[in-house]
């Protein structure tokens, strides 16, 4: 068997992950690297791990493979996949705006705010996943309509298997999409609260839109059939959408690396209380993006569970995207695509 994980991708993925576990004394983390273009995962790994040929010595908790067998809720990441759809159906365009109040409000009195507590009045598309407002994201479902936001996710692989040739791979739930039409289950759906994906169906859709919109089964060995392929929004919106997050990374310029054009959004999800309902003040943060922008090599997703203090994402992971970015670029001598001064 010949696996498609480059060795020195995944041992540099190894170092950043266990020393960003370890930074912030969190439960775990998990990094996926995929080609875009072909579906193949150049880099897959988990913290903590095991090493088989002494596996007695390790917890039995260590020995499922996170990255295709855990799920969890995305948070603000999941703000790409409803933007994408609402620019490729038509709801919006890149012109679009909205006005933030801060705050909405639904029939039942139930609210949802912004993560800043904030309003932040006109704002343009952009500004959405600039900003990471979620009554932007929620803004946009609702000019979808939720049966359209609803089929948009089942064809961006959420809700089912991605069928990596991996065992155990486990679907995520879009149930609370599925079985209630209820105005609040949409709008938290739109920016990744009450439903949940696995990490490998999360990539697998940062890939496609990496891809000018083209979705591929991901591939873990080589020598196989070829990957299902599927459109799941127009190779324009793909663009669309791309550009937008190449803003965001601008802006906030933590993931910036220079004479490169990367594209990239944070998540910073709360975790549910199973016991009393509700959420924790546990985090899980994620970044996912994918470099050059003009012809993406590669696409990444670090994610990490339960950091200490619950920081914002911004402090975890996107640095260690930048550093793990930057060590595929000069890895694969890839030309640069943005010399401007």
């Amino acid at each position: 068997m010949v696996l498609t994980i480059d060795r020195n991708i995944q041992a540099e993925a190894e170092r950043i992950l266990k020393n960003l576990v370890q930074a912030y004394t969190a439960a775990g983390g998990s990094i996926i690297v995929q080609e875009p273009q072909t579906g193949r995962i150049i880099a897959l790994v988990n913290y903590p791990s095991f090493n088989p040929n002494n596996y007695s010595q390790y917890d039995i908790k260590n020995f499922t493979n996170p990255a295709v067998q855990a799920i969890f809720e995305p948070g603000s990441v999941f703000k790409v996949i409803t933007l994408a759809a609402g620019l490729d159906s038509g709801a919006i365009t890149p012109e679009t705006t909205y006005y933030d109040t801060g705050v909405l409000t639904f029939p039942d009195g139930k609210k949802i705010k912004n993560w800043d507590f904030k309003a932040h009045g006109t704002v343009g598309i952009s500004g959405i996943l600039e900003k990471s407002l979620n009554t932007g994201s929620a803004f946009v479902e609702s000019r979808l309509g939720h049966k359209n936001f609803y089929n948009y996710l089942v064809k961006f692989g959420f809700g089912g298997v991605t069928g990596i040739d991996l065992p155990g791979e486990i679907s995520g739930s879009l149930n609370n999409i599925k079985k209630y039409d209820a105005p609040i289950h949409f709008a938290t759906a739109s920016f990744g609260q009450g439903i949940s994906v696995t990490p490998i169906q999360l990539i697998s859709a940062i890939s496609a839109i990496a891809n000018k919109g083209l979705w591929l089964t991901p591939q873990i060995t080589e020598n196989t059939p070829a990957p299902e392929v599927r459109r799941v929004i127009s190779e324009k919106a793909a663009v669309q959408i791309a550009q937008m997050k190449e803003q965001a990374v601008n802006k906030a310029g933590m993931a910036r690396i220079a004479q490169y054009r990367v594209a990239g959004k944070t998540g910073t999800a709360q975790l549910p209380d199973f016991k009393s309902g509700g959420y924790t003040n546990d985090v899980i943060n994620s970044y996912a993006g994918f470099a050059p922008v003009s012809r993406p090599q590669f696409s990444a997703l670090i994610k990490l569970d339960k950091p200490e203090g619950a920081p914002l994402a911004g402090a975890t992971v996107v640095p260690a995207f930048r550093e793990l970015a930057q060590f595929i670029l000069n890895y694969y001598n890839i030309p640069p695509d943005d010399l401007h001064p």
